[in-house]
């Protein structure tokens, strides 16, 4: 494929969800919302809401929601191994997997931890850009954002700050806003993603530099918005009882 339409093709990708609203569709495994076909379901309502695309994890649950929407995926492909702490698309193997599968855009582990087998964040985007898909960099730090954009990265995304052992100090119930004030100038677009749980957060958000949200648990994960409404009123009632 010819470099530059290449290059015009992944930048086609970025830009229709530049400024929107991307719903993450994932389930843990305790879930009973863990199957594709409920993912899917999920999917398909969050369009109906007005969803621009979907962060979406493995390759068959990819390919339920590939089935109900036309809408970009944002692939992902969570993989443990051993002696490694980068599970988010870690190789190259598990990017692949999920382009077939039918994501439009993969994000990787783009933190400065080493990968399994060797790989390295810059030698798979290489990989990815040679087959026209754009990568996004899940990022942790300022110092994660700089390298991931330098290395080729056509986005980076704030998700896993608060999820790495440098970050864990952070708020679980706020974005990380120092992170974005940090890397809101990139020269490649930041998006928010983690612990976006109000409507406020996400115009927050925007207007503090990033260029999209992605939002997950406060729209697809009936679990938590449940114990978040229980956890408020039990701390009402506590409070009434002092």
């Amino acid at each position: 494929m010819d470099t530059a339409s290449t290059a015009r093709s992944r930048e086609a990708i970025v830009d229709d969800l530049i400024g929107t609203v991307i719903i993450s569709c994932q389930a843990g495994p305790e879930s009973p919302l863990n199957e594709p076909r409920m993912l899917a379901a999920l999917a398909a309502s969050a369009e109906l809401g007005g969803a621009s695309g979907f962060r979406v994890d493995t390759p068959e649950n990819i390919r339920a929601v590939r089935e109900v929407s036309a809408k970009p995926i944002l692939g992902i492909n969570k993989v443990y191994r051993d002696a490694s702490d980068v599970f988010i698309t870690p190789t190259l193997e598990d990017a692949l997997a999920i382009v077939e599968a039918g994501a439009d855009l993969v994000a990787l582990d783009g933190t400065v931890r080493p990968r399994p087998g060797g790989e390295t964040f810059a030698d798979i985007v290489a990989a990815l850009h040679a087959r026209g898909v754009p990568v996004m960099a899940d990022i942790a730090t300022p110092e994660d954002a700089e390298a991931a954009a330098a290395a080729g990265a056509d986005i980076v995304a704030t998700t896993l700050a608060g999820y790495t052992a440098e970050t864990e100090w952070l708020s679980k119930d706020e974005p990380a806003w120092e992170l974005l004030a940090a890397i809101r100038h990139l020269p490649v677009p930041v998006f928010v993603e983690g612990r976006i749980w109000t409507r406020e957060h996400a115009v927050r958000a925007m207007d503090s530099g990033a260029a999209s949200v992605i939002i997950g648990s406060a729209v697809t994960v009936p679990q938590f918005i449940t114990q978040r409404f229980v956890a408020a009123l039990e701390s009402r009632t506590a409070g009434l009882a002092r």
